[in-house]
C-alpha cells in the first residue's frame, strides 16, 4: 500500500502471526557492509569484468596453501565427512570472531554460569487472574536416576598439549577406562566417579612422546554452573547427529534439517528443507528438551550463475555474496560466505597433509566425483571463528561457486506474494501437523540405536510424550473510543468495532499538503477525497491539502518539495509515489524527520488505484496521520496513576555495521498511556550503550515532570534486543545504574523501577488441548508461569495475539529487577494490557507497544534515516 506500515486488520498477517519461514541468517561475527570494504582492498577494482578478472589470476604463493572446504562453525560435523582432512588451513591476524547479534554487547564470550535474576524474598512469581486451563508445550522431559550428577574432573597434561584437537584425540583413547564423559580440553565431565583421585594415566602423543595425564576430581556440577546447560545440549546434539540430519549454527543456536525429507517448489527453483531446533536445560523441576519445528529455503540457483548476472562490476559480486549463507552439492554443508578471492581459483593447488600438491578440481573430482565446469572462476571464502581456530579447524575454506547454491530468499522473492503464498502451504503449518513433528522427532531419537546408546551412556531418557503445562486466560480488555464507547473483542482484533466507532482522541488537520507527480495527480485527488470523508465519520476533522505537483518521481523533487510545504504552522506532508524505492523513501524521511521535523506520509499509488480496498486504506491512513498528530484512537482501562511504561531497542545501521541505534519510547500520561516520548542514540563499536539508555531515560523522565509537575510513582522498562548471554550485562551496568541515577535525581520521590527483559524470538510453543486427540492455538491472554519456565529466573510467557493459519508463538519476560510491590499477577495483567495499545494494529501485538514502537524507530533510523531525528519530533509517533 505504502512505504508506511499501515494499521491493518489483528488478524495474523506477516510477521508476529502465523508461523513464519525459518532462515538462516548472517552470522553474527560479521557484516556484508564491514567485510566488503575487506574484500574491496583485496580483490580486483570496480569496473573490471568478471571475464577479465577470471583468467587474469597469479599463481598461488609457495607456503600459503588454503583448506579446501573443511566445515566451519557456519556448517562444521565431525569426523572426516565434515572436513577436507587433506587440506591444512592457514592462519591470519586479520581474522576476528565479533559477536554483533541485535542488541547484544559485542566481543567473543566463554561459558558462563547461569545468571541468578529471581529474587530471594519472593514467595510465588505464579499470577493467579484468569480462567486456568491445560496446555501442552514443545517440550519433552528428559528422564534420570533420582540420584543423577554430573562430575568435574581437571585434567593436566604433561608436558603440555597446545591443540585441542590433540588433547581431545588422546583423551578418546581412555573412554574404556573412565567411562563416558565429555571433555572440553581442560574439563572432564562425567556420570561416574571415579574409584581413585587423582587418576594417573601415562600415554604417548602424536609424536610418540610420553605424556602424564592426570585426573583430578572438582566437585559435582551444579544445574546453575554455565557448563551444565551446555553438557545437557552437547550430549542431545550427539544424539541427534546419529539420526543423518545436517547440522547448521547460525546467531539463535544450533538447528538441523533433513535433506533427504526435502520439498522441491519448482516454479519457484527451491527447495525446503524441514528441520529442528533444539535446545535442552534444567527448568522448574525436571531438565527438558525444547523441539521446534524450522526451515531453510535453498535457492537452486548457484553462486556461480550470481557471479555470471554481474558480469561487469566485482564489487557488486561481493555485495551479492559476502555475508550470505551457502549449502555445498556434495556433503549438503552449510558455511557463511566471508569474502570472494579473485587470487585462487579451482585450478590452483593446495598443499596436502602428507606435503603433496593437488588442484581443487582434483581434489573434487576424486572425493566426491564432481566435475568443475569452469576452471577459472574466483573461489569464495568462508573464515572460522577463533573458537574453532583454536579447536584445531582451518582458518580459511575455500569453497567452489559452482557447487554452492545459497540460501534464504531475496528481497525481490519475499516481495513476490504468489512465491510466499506457495512456500507458506509448506512451512506455515498449524498445530496438529506441528505436533505430529515433534512426536516422529521423538520416535526417530528412541528408535535409532546410536541414539539411545548415547543417552544410556548417560543414564538417561527421553519421555515419549509431550509436556502438560498449566496455563491461565486472562480476563478481556474493553477497548474505549471516542464519545465514551466501549467494545470487548474477541480474538484480539478490533478491526470491526474501530469502523463501528469514533477516535478516541483526534485533533483538527488544517495545515497540510499532498506532494504527488504530474501524472498521480488525479488520483491523489480522488485519494484526498476518500481520506477526508473517511476521517470525519471517524470524528477526525481534516481540511482539505495544499497540493505541490512534481514533474518527476526523483528524490531530489520529493526533497525539494518537502522543503517548499515546511512553513512553522505545517502538520504533515503526504508524498504520493509512484513505486517502492528504497533510496527515495529515505531521502523523504532524512528530509522530514531530520532536517525540517514535520511528519509525512509516503502512500503508494498502486493500492490508491484499487477500488476494491481504496476504503480501507483510507481508514488505516486516517489512522496513522491522527497519531502522528499526537492523538490515540483507543485505549484501554489503566488502573495505576502516574506509571511511566518504556520501551527500548536496537539496531544497527545498514549502511555502517560499526554504529547501532538505540530507540528508546516512554509514556508520558498520568492517567493513561496514550501519549509517547521517544529518543534515538547513536553508538560505536565499544561504546558503552547503556550510557546512552540512561541519558534517553533521565531526558523522557525531564519531560514527565515537566508536564505533570511530579515524577511517576513507577516505571516498568521493557527491555527488548538482549541476547542470554548479556542479561548480567544489562543488570551490572543498565539496571544498577538507572536504580542509582533516579535515586540520585528524586530522593525518596524516585519512582518504583520494574525491568523487564522481552525476547520475541523463542522456539516454545504451547497448543491448547481440543476433542480427543486434536490440539489448536491458545487464546490471546494466555499465560504460563510454571513448569517450562526456569527456577533462576522470575520469568513468564504470555500468548497475546491470536490467528487462523500457523502456530501461534508467544513472547518470554524475564523480571530482572522489581520493586514495585506489585504481585505476579498484576505484572502479567499490565503487560498484556500494553499489548493493546501499539496504534499501527487494530489487534495485539506480541509484545508490549513501546516495544513495538521502539524497534519500528530503531528500524527507521537503522535503515533509512542514518542519524538521530530531530528532537522537535520526541512528543510524536512520526515513525510510524
Amino acid at each position: 500500500m505504502s512505504d508506511e506500515t499501515p494499521v491493518m486488520s489483528g488478524r495474523a498477517r506477516g510477521r508476529g502471526r502465523g508461523q513464519q519461514v525459518q532462515q538462516p541468517q548472517a552470522g553474527p561475527s560479521h557484516g556484508r557492509d564491514g567485510n566488503g570494504d575487506l574484500g574491496r582492498r583485496q580483490g580486483a577494482g570496480k569496473g573490471v569484468p568478471v571475464s577479465q578478472a577470471f583468467s587474469a589470476f597469479p599463481q598461488i604463493r609457495p607456503g600459503a596453501p588454503q583448506a579446501a572446504g573443511r566445515a566451519t562453525a557456519h556448517g562444521a560435523q565431525s569426523g572426516a565427512m565434515a572436513r577436507f582432512a587433506d587440506a591444512p588451513g592457514t592462519s591470519s591476524s586479520s581474522a576476528r570472531s565479533v559477536d554483533v547479534s541485535r542488541g547484544a554487547r559485542r566481543g567473543n564470550r566463554a561459558i558462563t554460569d547461569i545468571v541468578v535474576t529471581r529474587p530471594a524474598q519472593l514467595n510465588t512469581k505464579k499470577g493467579e487472574a484468569g480462567e486456568v486451563l491445560m496446555l501442552v508445550a514443545n517440550y519433552f522431559r528428559v528422564l534420570k536416576k533420582p540420584e543423577w550428577n554430573v562430575y568435574k574432573y581437571r585434567v593436566d597434561f604433561s608436558p603440555d598439549i597446545e591443540l585441542l584437537a590433540n588433547r581431545k584425540a588422546l583423551m578418546r583413547r581412555h573412554v574404556s577406562r573412565l567411562g563416558n564423559f565429555q571433555f572440553d580440553g581442560t574439563m572432564i565431565f562425567s556420570p561416574y566417579k571415579f574409584a581413585s583421585d587423582p587418576t594417573i594415566i601415562v600415554d604417548k602423543d602424536e609424536r610418540e612422546q610420553a605424556v602424564q595425564i592426570t585426573v583430578r576430581f572438582v566437585g559435582t556440577l551444579l544445574t546453575t554452573d554455565g557448563h551444565y546447560t551446555h553438557l545437557l545440549n552437547l550430549i542431545m546434539r550427539n544424539a541427534i547427529e546419529s539420526l543423518n540430519m545436517q547440522r547448521a549454527y547460525g546467531p539463535k543456536g544450533t538447528k538441523y534439517f533433513d535433506p533427504v525429507q526435502k520439498i522441491e517448489i519448482p516454479e519457484h527453483a527451491l527447495q525446503v528443507w524441514p528441520g529442528f531446533a533444539t535446545s535442552i536445560r534444567q527448568h522448574e523441576t525436571d531438565i527438558m528438551i525444547c523441539a521446534e519445528v524450522t526451515h531453510k529455503v535453498i535457492r537452486m540457483e548457484s553462486c556461480y550463475k550470481v557471479m555470471m548476472e554481474r558480469s561487469r562490476d566485482i564489487d557488486s559480486i561481493k555485495q551479492a555474496l559476502i555475508g550470505a549463507h551457502v549449502v555445498t552439492e556434495y556433503n549438503n554443508l552449510t558455511y557463511r560466505i566471508d569474502d570472494v578471492d579473485f587470487t585462487l581459483s579451482p585450478s590452483s593447488s593446495f598443499q596436502k597433509q602428507n606435503g603433496d600438491k593437488i588442484t581443487f578440481i582434483q581434489y573434487f573430482r576424486e572425493r566426491y566425483n564432481c566435475n568443475i565446469r569452469d576452471a577459472k572462476q574466483p573461489m569464495l571464502v568462508s573464515r572460522a571463528k577463533a573458537r574453532d581456530i583454536k579447536a584445531g579447524r582451518p582458518e580459511i575454506v575455500n569453497l567452489v561457486p559452482e557447487l554452492c547454491r545459497l540460501t534464504g530468499l531475496t528481497e525481490q522473492q519475499r516481495a513476490n506474494n504468489r512465491l510466499m503464498r506457495d512456500m507458506a502451504q509448506h512451512t506455515r503449518i498449524g498445530p496438529d501437523l506441528r505436533v505430529r513433528r515433534y512426536l516422529d522427532l521423538n520416535r526417530r531419537i528412541q528408535n535409532e540405536p546410536r541414539a539411545k546408546e548415547t543417552m544410556q551412556k548417560w543414564e538417561m531418557a527421553l519421555d515419549r510424550n509431550l509436556v502438560d503445562v498449566p496455563g491461565r486466560v486472562l480476563p478481556r480488555e474493553e477497548i474505549r473510543f471516542g464519545g465514551d464507547r466501549l467494545e470487548m473483542p474477541n480474538d484480539a482484533d478490533w478491526t470491526g468495532a474501530l469502523k463501528r466507532n469514533r477516535l478516541f482522541e483526534t485533533d483538527r488537520l488544517s495545515n497540510w499538503h499532498a506532494v504527488c507527480t504530474d501524472r498521480d495527480y488525479n488520483l491523489t485527488m480522488r485519494f484526498v477525497s476518500m481520506l477526508i470523508s473517511t476521517a470525519n465519520r471517524a470524528g477526525f476533522q481534516m481540511a482539505q491539502p495544499s497540493y505541490i505537483r512534481i514533474p518527476n518521481d526523483y528524490s531530489t523533487s520529493y526533497v525539494n518539495a518537502i522543503e517548499k510545504a515546511c512553513n512553522d504552522s505545517t502538520q504533515i506532508v503526504m508524498c504520493v509515489v509512484p513505486n517502492q524505492r528504497a533510496e527515495r523513501y529515505s531521502a523523504i524521511k532524512k528530509k522530514s524527520c531530520v532536517e525540517r521535523a514535520v511528519p509525512t506520509q509516503v502512500m503508494w499509488t498502486k493500492p490508491m488505484s484499487n477500488d476494491k480496498i481504496l476504503g480501507g486504506i483510507a481508514s488505516k491512513v486516517m489512522i496513522q496521520m491522527n497519531c502522528k498528530l499526537g492523538n490515540a484512537p483507543w485505549t484501554v482501562r489503566i488502573p495505576l496513576k502516574g506509571v511511566m511504561t518504556v520501551g527500548f531497542d536496537v539496531t544497527f545501521d545498514t549502511n555502517d555495521k560499526s554504529k547501532s541505534y538505540g530507540a528508546f519510547v516512554a509514556t508520558m500520561d498520568l492517567k493513561q498511556c496514550n501519549t509517547y516520548f521517544s529518543a534515538v542514540s547513536q553508538h560505536r563499536f565499544g561504546e558503552e550503550m547503556s550510557n546512552f539508555l540512561l541519558v534517553n531515560m533521565m531526558k523522557a523522565l525531564k519531560q514527565f515532570e515537566y508536564i505533570h509537575k511530579e515524577p511517576p510513582s513507577r516505571i516498568f522498562f521493557y527491555r527488548d534486543g538482549v541476547g542470554e548471554g548479556d542479561i548480567s550485562h544489562v543488570m551490572e551496568f543498565e539496571v544498577k545504574k538507572l536504580a542509582a541515577d533516579l535515586k540520585t535525581m528524586f530522593g525518596d520521590r524516585a519512582p518504583k523501577l520494574t525491568f523487564i527483559v522481552v525476547t520475541k524470538r523463542i522456539n516454545t510453543r504451547f497448543f491448547k488441548k481440543g476433542n480427543g486427540h486434536a490440539v489448536q492455538n491458545p487464546p490471546s491472554g494466555t499465560v504460563v508461569d510454571d513448569v517450562i519456565t526456569l527456577p533462576e529466573r522470575y520469568d513468564f510467557y504470555l500468548v497475546s495475539q491470536s490467528t487462523r493459519t500457523g502456530t501461534i508463538s508467544p513472547a518470554s519476560y524475564n523480571v530482572i529487577y522489581d520493586e514495585s510491590g506489585l504481585s505476579a499477577n498484576h505484572i502479567q495483567m499490565w503487560t498484556y494490557k500494553m499489548t493493546h495499545l501499539y496504534y499501527n494494529w487494530s489487534g495485539n501485538v506480541k509484545v508490549p507497544a513501546v516495544c513495538q514502537y521502539a524497534q519500528k524507530l530503531a528500524l527507521l533510523v537503522g535503515q533509512h534515516i542514518h542519524r538521530e531525528p530531530s528532537n522537535l519530533l520526541e512528543r510524536q509517533l512520526f515513525f510510524l
